[in-house]
């Protein structure tokens, strides 16, 4: 951040939040019955319904192991920049508003997101196609946190000039209150 400045935080979480949706689509659409050597077999439940005689090993979920692996990296990038730019964005007494509103529109989405995506798998035909869907969202997410590559730089540099103009207001009015404080209690003095 010190090395390049405010802005590039946003092209990496803008960047690694579309990057994310390769390997989601890989993980999603990966073909997990070929695992157990039955590709005809699209119920997902062979290894259960053979009462576990498919044989398992290291190597079986080596390859969708690595494709989660890289998909949550990626994904997991967005969620601290975005609070960190917010927080850098916004002035210190208006921080606890846009957290709120930040966190409100968050767990919105955690509570519409898979209303949202039952009814993709009930009306578009399957949770695979619902699911592709939706990691298409995090394309929308990325452009956003991208276009804040624009913007950035000019609101911390508002934030910055807002707090020191408070700091200066703060001065201003401290010793305004001193010297009204000092004149009455030199009024008040009594001289014998």
């Amino acid at each position: 951040y010190a090395r390049y400045g405010p802005r590039y935080p946003a092209l990496l979480s803008g960047g690694a939040a579309i990057a994310g949706c390769l390997p989601m689509w890989a993980l999603i659409n990966y073909n997990f019955d070929s695992i157990n050597g039955d590709e005809n077999n699209n119920n997902g439940d062979d290894y259960f319904a053979n009462g576990g005689a498919s044989t398992i090993t290291f190597s079986t979920y080596f390859t969708p192991g690595i494709i989660a692996v890289v998909a949550g990296s990626m994904s997991g990038i967005t969620g601290p920049i975005v609070k960190s730019t917010l927080q850098n964005v916004t002035l210190p007494h208006m921080r606890g508003q846009a957290f709120a509103l930040l966190n409100t529109f968050d767990d919105f989405g955690r509570g519409l997101g898979p209303a949202f995506v039952a009814w993709m798998i009930e009306n578009l035909g399957g949770r695979t196609r619902a699911f592709n869907i939706g990691v298409t969202g995090w394309i929308l997410c990325g452009i956003l946190n991208t276009m804040l590559f624009c913007t950035v730089e000019r609101d911390e540099e508002k934030v910055r000039l807002g707090v020191e103009q408070m700091a200066a207001d703060k001065e201003v009015n401290e010793s305004r209150d001193w010297d009204e404080n000092n004149e009455v209690s030199a009024n008040n003095l009594e001289f014998s």
